[in-house]
């Protein structure tokens, strides 16, 4: 049995099966639903981004322990502030927003095998897919890049980069050497990823609900019908498994918050993504980097700020030790000391803010609440409230004997209590971020309707946090040996299985 993965970037799972509802989209009826099962209850992961989102389908871990905690992180270990003139950014810092994206394959603890490297005897492809560590055959988005440069006079739109997606498809599995330059397997592959960014991109543009992203969807659909078609040609059709999924979903946004700007505003040197390269003439107190725009990492220096003789002084600071929980406490700024959590919490763009106190206990702060998150072994997770309301509004749940504050579950029982709630899997989600040594001291997620990073033009759509809207996704299965129920809660981590069939 072979198998073909579409990873459509950015699609919400409740946009896309409504218009299945409505038959919009009958290639998907006809050869995946039809054949298959469509899984109401699919999470991603935290960050909810391109990148770090598409790992575990791939992998089968989280970003946490996979050590990409975001699509831009800062690496404090690596204390490279003190080299500059050395390109040093190359070696403590990564931005996956265009060609850094290769660098995932790096980056990924080596210590977890890809699906490639897992069928390295066999034919393996990827198409358009930035994580390829081991793949036979790699085609490179260039078609991504033809769109991001002649989108904007529909010369060349992200709909035609999603077609160019199945074009390739159909040469790879025929075998073709049709595109001078271009390398083909010469036989079809036991498994492929086909990447589809058009979705995504559309939705940042217009909003996730908007008619030009259904629209995208559609052009997906037309997509897949023409891969079946190639399928049906070549007699693999009824030996292939089809899996359709998505990394995140999206959140309409409509305000926007500079929250490096911010750091600025309260007397601390602020080194911002994603033009961090061009920030190198000093030393700095802070360094953010903001994922999907929907939430940020935070590396504050554990000395605080020091007052600076002249505006670029060089203050050297020693970045490997994190600041503890207490130090965020009592913070240095320029003009004295601050509460950072208390400040930040209590800004209107900030949903949550998340600080870890030791590999076992994260804190979880609202507007008006203190929850914590405790693991234990591998497998279990409690969560119970400190103070005030529940950050994570499972109050409900607990009131309907689903969940217990202060009682152990493992990661299955809290997904399934949790996957319909505004925050799903939350509390497994926070605690699997901070396995990453490059996670920052405090980890934002924004409020519904803002992001914390602008943009020229402004999103209209925004992702990255903890939200239903950017964690559900959609996960349509057809032609699997593996048994895969409509009401059964997966993470995308459990994708892995279904595709090494």
């Amino acid at each position: 049995m072979r198998s073909v993965f579409v990873l459509v970037d950015g699609c919400r799972s409740d946009i896309l099966y409504k218009m299945l509802s409505q038959g919009k989209l009958p290639n998907f009826k006809k050869h995946i639903v039809d054949r298959g099962t469509v899984v109401k209850n699919a999470v991603t992961v935290f960050p909810s981004t391109t990148g770090p989102a598409h790992a575990p389908f791939l992998t089968g871990a989280f970003p946490g322990p996979l050590n990409i905690p975001g699509i831009r992180w800062f690496d404090r270990k690596k204390n490279s502030y003190k080299y500059y003139g050395r390109l040093s950014w190359f070696e403590f810092e990564r931005d996956y927003v265009g060609p850094g994206a290769f660098a995932m394959n790096t980056d990924m603890s080596g210590k977890i095998k890809t699906i490639f490297e897992r069928l390295k005897a066999h034919t393996t492809a990827a198409i358009f897919e930035p994580i390829t560590r081991g793949a036979r055959f790699v085609y490179p988005p260039l078609a991504n890049v033809l769109a991001k440069i002649f989108a904007p006079l529909k010369l060349f739109t992200w709909e035609h980069a999603d077609a160019v997606a199945a074009r390739i498809f159909e040469l790879t599995y025929r075998c073709s050497s049709a595109m001078r330059g271009m390398k083909f397997p010469t036989e079809p592959p036991v498994f492929s990823i086909v990447y589809m960014p058009g979705v995504d991109e559309v939705s940042h543009e217009h909003g996730p609900l908007s008619e030009n992203t259904r629209h995208a969807i559609q052009n997906v659909d037309k997509q897949v019908g023409l891969m079946a078609k190639t399928l049906i040609d070549l007699n693999l059709y009824e030996d292939t498994s089809i899996i359709i999924s998505s990394d995140h979903g999206l959140r309409p946004t409509s305000l926007h918050f500079d929250f490096g700007q911010f750091l600025s505003t309260i007397g601390l040197d602020v080194r911002r993504f994603p033009l961090t390269f061009l920030q190198g003439l000093g030393e700095f107190d802070a360094t953010v980097a903001v994922s999907g725009n929907g939430m940020a990492h935070v590396y504050l220096a554990r000395e605080g700020a020091e007052e600076k003789a002249f505006p670029l002084q060089y203050i050297p600071h020693d970045w490997p030790r994190k600041p503890a929980v207490d130090d965020l406490e009592n913070y240095k700024i320029r003009s004295g000391h601050v509460n950072i959590i208390e400040l930040v919490r209590g800004l209107l763009p900030v949903q949550h803010v998340f600080v870890n106190e030791d590999k076992t206990t994260s804190h979880v702060y609202s507007t008006d609440g203190h929850g914590i998150v405790k693991r234990k072994g591998r497998n279990e997770y409690l969560y119970d409230v400190i103070e005030g309301a529940d950050p994570l509004g499972y109050a409900s749940l607990v009131e309907a004997g689903k969940i217990a504050y202060r009682e152990w579950l493992d990661d299955r029982e809290w997904l399934a209590a949790t996957c319909e709630t505004e925050f799903p899997d939350a509390p497994v989600q926070i605690s699997q971020i901070f396995e990453s040594e490059r996670s920052g001291d405090l980890i934002i997620n924004s409020r519904m309707g803002w992001d914390l990073m602008p943009e020229l033009p402004p999103h209209r759509g925004t992702h990255g946090g903890l939200h239903a809207a950017e964690m559900k996704v959609p996960l349509l299965v057809a032609n699997s040996d593996h048994q895969v129920r409509p009401d059964q809660p997966l993470r995308t981590l459990d994708v892995l299985d279904l595709l090494l069939v």
